[in-house]
C-alpha cells in the first residue's frame, strides 16, 4: 500500500513540474507563460508576457476571462478575451473581444449607470464620478459602423434653445488641411546588443514605406482651426494638458440645425413681403 501511495505521489510531482515548467517567474517578480524567449523585453518592461503557439516568435498569446469555449461549436463561444489578433500569423495587433459588446469605466470602481435608479445613494461617489472626464485618445483615423451618443434629457440641465446661431455661424471659417507627418528613425538593428528579429526588421521598413507614402500623397481634410473656433465657440473647443486644442465636431450639428431654421424663417420672410407688393 505504500508502495502505491509512493508512485502516486511520485508521478503527482512529475506532473506539476511539467504543468510548472510553462510558467517562469524571475527573482525580479517578471513572469512568462508558456514561453521563455531570453530575446524578448531586452529592457524588463513588462511585469507578465503571454506567449501563444504560432511561430518561432510564439505569437498569438491570448488571455481569456470566464466561460471561454464554452459550446466551442458557435462563434460566440469566443466570449470575453484580450490578445494578439489571429491565430495563425504574427499580427502585432491587439484584439479586445467581448462577445455580448465592450463596456468601458472609471473611476473608483463605480459604474455610473449601476448607480443610477438606486433609492439611496452616497451623493460624494455621484460628484466623484460627475467630475471624471474619461478620455480616449487615437492617434489613427478611427473607423466604425456607426456612433450613438447618449442624449437623453435626463442627462442634462440648463437646456436653453440657441439664438443668433445664423449670425454667428457666419464667422466660421472652414478649411481645408493636410495632416502633418512625424519623422523617426526607423533604421536601428539593434538594441543595446539586443539583436532585432527579421520580422521586426522587415515591420520597421514596413513603417518607413508607410510614412514616405503619407509624405508623397497627404489626403486633404476638411475641418476648421482650433484657435479660430474657439474665438467664437469656446465651448467647441478644449485644451488638453499639452496645450493642444481639439474641436467638438458634432456639437456644431445643433448649430447648423438652428442656423438652417433662422435662414428658413428670414426666406419665408422675404416672400411674404415680395407677395404683397
Amino acid at each position: 500500500m505504500k508502495t502505491i501511495s509512493f508512485y502516486l505521489v511520485a508521478v503527482f510531482f512529475v506532473f506539476s513540474l511539467k504543468g510548472f515548467s510553462q510558467i517562469k517567474v524571475y527573482e525580479d517578480n517578471r513572469v512568462k507563460i508558456f514561453g521563455d524567449k531570453p530575446t524578448d523585453d531586452p529592457y524588463k518592461d513588462l511585469s507578465m508576457q503571454i506567449y501563444g503557439s504560432y511561430g518561432q516568435y510564439l505569437a498569438n498569446g491570448r488571455l481569456g476571462f470566464g466561460t471561454y469555449g464554452l459550446n466551442a461549436s458557435l462563434f460566440y463561444a469566443r466570449k470575453v478575451y484580450v490578445g494578439e489578433l489571429g491565430t495563425n500569423f504574427d499580427s502585432d495587433r491587439l484584439e479586445l473581444c467581448g462577445s455580448n459588446g465592450i463596456h468601458f469605466t472609471y473611476g473608483q470602481g463605480y459604474d455610473y449607470n449601476d448607480i443610477i435608479g438606486k433609492a439611496v445613494v452616497d451623493m460624494e461617489i455621484i460628484n466623484d464620478i460627475l467630475t471624471m472626464v474619461p478620455k480616449f485618445y487615437f492617434d489613427t483615423d478611427v473607423y466604425s459602423h456607426g456612433i450613438i451618443l447618449n442624449s437623453d434629457r435626463r442627462f442634462k440641465e440648463n437646456i436653453e434653445a440657441l439664438q443668433g446661431s445664423l449670425d454667428k455661424l457666419k464667422l466660421v471659417r472652414g478649411v481645408s488641411y493636410n495632416l502633418k507627418t512625424e519623422g523617426g528613425d526607423t533604421n536601428f538593428i539593434s538594441m543595446d546588443g539586443w539583436p532585432v528579429s527579421g520580422k521586426e526588421q522587415n515591420d520597421l521598413a514596413q513603417l518607413a514605406a508607410i510614412k514616405e507614402k503619407l509624405k508623397q500623397n497627404k489626403r486633404e481634410r476638411f475641418g476648421f482651426v482650433a484657435q479660430e473656433l474657439k474665438e467664437i465657440y469656446p465651448g467647441l473647443v478644449e485644451e488638453d494638458s499639452d496645450g493642444y486644442l481639439h474641436v467638438d465636431y458634432l456639437g456644431l450639428i445643433p448649430v447648423l440645425v438652428e442656423s438652417i431654421k433662422e435662414q428658413q424663417k428670414q426666406l419665408a420672410t422675404l416672400k411674404s413681403v415680395l407677395q404683397t407688393q
